[in-house]
């Protein structure tokens, strides 16, 4: 009976114990004495040698860095057989230990001198452990009210993930992080096995990437940790440490001998460490990777642990050497003191060379130092941390410009002192800063820039960027003036314009006169009205260029008359929509059959009602009445039922016309065409019968890119051959020719060169030259629609396609510019509206024969009966050797060449 109340007493006061602890007071446990190995982990951190490996945690070993680690800083240190038994499961009480030792917590626990019972069983919390529990209890790395479990084993059990979890949570100091994520559900398939007390600790330790989930998408809350496991959770959690390892060295490599290293921390603070031996040597970048003491160079960024300044493990954190960018302009560089000086921020600076500095430019190939120029834009890199590091390396980013540029005027700035040049040889258009106006001169004389027109000629002097002068070389234009057209002369030669303050100015027009009105790039006198603004552009006193800028008369296209009174002489008709108009015919009314004036007396005899005339008016001024013989404009449909076509006229309303049941449509490119040939879009050119009720022929105008073979320019008469194999004789006389928007004479126009053509019907009606460029594909970016060529003059060309491009090999018309190849040889036309067409011209073996130099045709030997054997010379041909030019004559009978055909001449030979 005694000694049943004796163990209810012990029992009594064991509980009371527990609640005192639980609810009150801090914990301390009992004094220690010496060293247990009873467990896993050695009570003792201080040991004289330090473990730097475990028989059992081989080099292969895939924690091998985090248990090193661990050993090196003396949270770990083996059982009593020095092993580490990286497989076992950790229990919670070297958990605990762990934990401690990590804190710098260790003397700490171990000074501790109040005896004090802790709430397990002796049997199942070592002796060694038992003050690191105690101390733990007091820091609140453990809460009782959540350990304390009556009958069950707590120092034994097995560590489970979410307990782990907790634990290293609460000894990096991140438990607020796990309140506020204690109620965010995490994505793993078991998610509800984590327990709630501590899904917020899960959370935090996974965002800081301390634990992870397994592959299958699991947690697995209650399972085991192995102590391989608990050394890389520690590894990983030691840098959210508010108090580190006094152990810890972090910083940049200063000095480093071999068996030395100096490491300045982010501080300042610079520390000499000896390497020992056994030392071992990590990367960051990987957990089983392991380097060597020549891995570690000057300026790297390294975390080492030491114990009396001998460092055991050196971790590679960042081989990257951070680096400090200065930018500015070049002022110059010493070679003797190796120093450069820069510009920056409108203040001077001078910085210390290394004597291995590099000098690079932006595409990484090399420089030397004495190649730097003045007014180059540089960046210098020094070491970020070290203050006093010298410029290791140097950019140059920019280069001063210093040339002569001969080019056309695009424009200039006077408010942002810019001027943008097209220079001639590149084709690009370039801008620079210019000091002011007074850079502009002609003859050595002050130029006024506002005179300056886009396309004139001049010759640009930069220097370090900037334009010292500009000289005007041409004009392209002579004069230019502006007004409203008040009369043309009968014979169309002279044009006469009303300027500002009612000033008359009369000019004569030139025979290359090129009229542009809106889309029309190709107009003539003809479509010139009285009321027109115009611009002029004039040259040796006549025009040559007439742009119309706007229209103030009232024009009526094939308005019908419903009266006309010979007495008052009042004209009534109905516009094109029905409206009715009144207007007398003056004396100055120009009264026309087509484009023949007659008189009065004999004109009134087609003023019947119903008929059409076309009439042009000045406000209360009827300048015009044409009886109507055609009509222009772009079909919109095509009925082949009811034979009638539906025309959008210039001034944009839609008239449907009837057609003969034998219309004649003319088309150059279909010369049979019928009524059903014609498409939506066209623009057509239709003339009615005498009663003006029906069109009897209708001709399309069609714009043909064809090739020169000969040309007559005293006759002014051309031979060419279009895209089908046609070939045509044309006679020019009278009629526009034009190179980039600039009236040439038919001199301008070379054999074997592009021309576009535009005809009306199988009218010709003007012709434009344009330029090619031919050569050796380089490369192709069909995206962007730009073509390399390397042309025969060995110039390297970007070719900008745009998106109106058309591919051919020979007849045949290709997908897109991806099918273009690098050795592709090409012709490449942009015509004046833009379209670009790229002929790939095929090549073949043949093997050559002889060279007739008096008519210039090279016939090679024939493979087949069928083979064609002679050929003549394009006029641009290039024959070469590589990038020898070669003559004619310097091909001899039996070599084999590739042969390049462009319209059945020979456009390139290439000898092997």
């Amino acid at each position: 009976m005694k000694r049943k109340m004796k163990k209810t007493l012990k029992l009594a006061v064991a509980y009371s114990l527990v609640s005192t602890m639980m609810l009150a007071a801090p914990a301390y446990a009992a004094e220690t004495t010496g060293s247990s190995t009873t467990g896993n982990t050695s009570s003792t951190s201080n040991s004289t040698s330090l473990r730097l490996s475990f028989p059992d945690v081989p080099a292969s070993h895939w924690a091998i860095k985090h248990v090193t680690r661990l050993a090196v800083e003396g949270v770990v240190q083996g059982d009593d057989f020095g092993r580490y038994n990286p497989e076992s499961s950790v229990s919670q009480q070297d958990v605990i230990i762990m934990a401690i030792r990590m804190m710098g917590l260790e003397n700490a626990a171990l000074q501790s001198k109040t005896n004090v019972a802790l709430p397990f069983s002796e049997d199942d919390v070592r002796k060694d452990a038992r003050p690191y529990i105690a101390y733990a209890i007091d820091q609140k790395l453990i809460n009782l009210q959540e350990e304390y479990t009556q009958g069950k084993k707590w120092g034994t059990k097995e560590a489970a993930r979410e307990w782990v979890a907790k634990i290293v949570i609460r000894a990096i100091g991140k438990t607020q992080d796990a309140v506020n994520k204690a109620g965010v559900t995490t994505s793993f398939a078991d998610n509800q096995k984590i327990s709630t007390d501590t899904l917020g600790f899960v959370n935090a330790a996974l965002s800081l990437g301390i634990v992870q989930g397994f592959e299958d998408n699991t947690f697995r809350p209650d399972g085991s940790v192995t102590r391989a496991q608990m050394a890389t959770f520690w590894s990983r959690a030691e840098k959210y440490l508010a108090n580190p390892s006094t152990r810890i060295v972090a910083g940049t490599v200063m000095a480093i001998d071999g068996s030395k290293l100096t490491i300045r921390d982010s501080k300042g603070k610079t520390q000499d460490l000896q390497i020992n031996t056994a030392a071992s040597f990590y990367t960051s970048k990987s957990d089983t990777e392991r380097l060597s003491a020549s891995d570690i160079k000057l300026y790297n960024e390294v975390y080492v642990l030491q114990n009396q300044n001998v460092a055991y493990f050196i971790e590679l954190t960042n081989d990257e050497v951070p680096m400090k960018s200065i930018e500015g302009t070049l002022v110059s560089v010493n070679i003797n003191d190796l120093t450069a000086s820069i510009q920056a921020d409108g203040k001077f600076y001078t910085y210390e060379l290394a004597s291995n500095v590099s000098v690079r430019d932006l595409d990484g190939a090399g420089l030397s130092l004495g190649s730097l120029l003045e007014n180059s834009v540089v960046e210098l890199r020094k070491h970020a941390v070290i203050a006093e590091a010298k410029v290791s390396q140097i950019i140059v980013k920019k280069v001063p410009v210093n040339k002569t540029v001969t080019g056309a005027f695009q424009s200039v700035d006077l408010a942002a002192l810019t001027v943008s040049i097209k220079d001639k040889d590149t084709g690009l258009v370039e801008t620079y800063p210019i000091p002011d106006k007074s850079v502009f001169t002609q003859t050595e004389k002050y130029f006024d820039p506002a005179n300056l027109f886009a396309g004139d000629v001049v010759r640009v002097v930069v220097k370090n960027d900037k334009v010292t002068a500009i000289e005007v070389v041409q004009q392209l234009v002579e004069k230019r003036d502006t007004g409203k057209l008040l009369s043309i002369s009968d014979d169309k030669t002279i044009v006469t314009i009303q300027k500002a303050g009612e000033q008359l100015a009369a000019y004569k027009v030139s025979d290359k006169l090129l009229v542009v009105l809106g889309d029309n790039q190709f107009g003539s006198v003809r479509d010139l009205m009285p009321g027109d603004e115009m611009n002029i552009e004039i040259n040796q006193n006549k025009i040559d260029k007439i742009t119309v800028l706007g229209r103030t008369i009232e024009n009526l296209t094939l308005a019908t008359i419903e009266q006309y009174n010979a007495d008052s002489k009042y004209l009534i008709v109905k516009d094109e929509q029905g409206r009715p108009k009144i207007y007398t015919i003056n004396d100055t009314t120009a009264l026309k059959y087509d484009d023949n004036a007659i008189p009065l007396e004999t004109f009134k005899g087609y003023l019947v009602k119903g008929k059409r005339v076309n009439i042009i008016a000045s406000q209360d001024k009827l300048i015009s009445v044409q009886f109507a013989t055609r009509m222009e404009g772009t079909v919109v449909s095509v009925s082949t039922t009811t034979g009638e076509v539906t025309i959008k006229t210039a001034s944009g309303v839609s008239q449907t016309y009837k057609t003969m049941s034998s219309v004649y449509v003319n088309k150059y490119s279909q010369p049979l065409a019928k009524l059903s040939d014609l498409k939506a879009g066209d623009y057509v050119r239709g003339f009615f019968d005498g009663n003006q009720e029906n069109v009897v022929s209708l001709s399309v105008k069609e714009t043909q890119l064809v090739q020169t073979t000969t040309v007559d320019a005293s006759a002014n008469k051309i031979t060419v051959v279009d895209a089908a194999g046609g070939i045509g004789n044309y006679s020019l006389f009278g009629l526009p020719v034009h190179h980039n928007g600039t009236a040439v004479g038919v001199g301008s126009i070379q054999i074997d060169e592009p021309l576009q053509m535009t005809f009306v019907g199988s009218s010709l009606e003007s012709v434009q030259v344009v330029d090619a460029v031919r050569g050796k594909v380089a490369s192709v970016d069909a995206a962007a629609g730009k073509i390399t060529v390397t042309d025969y003059s060995n110039n390297t060309q970007v070719v900008e396609t745009g998106t109106n491009v058309t591919v051919k090999s020979g007849a045949t018309v290709l997908p897109s510019l991806a099918v273009l190849n690098p050795e592709d040889r090409v012709q490449i036309v942009k015509n004046a509206s833009g379209n670009t067409t790229v002929q790939i011209i095929g090549g073949q073996q043949r093997t050559v024969q002889s060279y007739d130099a008096n008519t210039k045709e090279m016939t090679f030997m024939r493979a087949t009966i069928n083979d064609k054997a002679t050929f003549l010379l394009h006029a641009k041909a290039y024959l070469h050797q590589g990038t020898q030019v070669l003559a004619p004559t310097s091909f001899v009978a039996g070599e084999i060449v590739t042969v390049y055909l462009l319209n059945d001449k020979v456009l390139e030979i290439a000898k092997p």
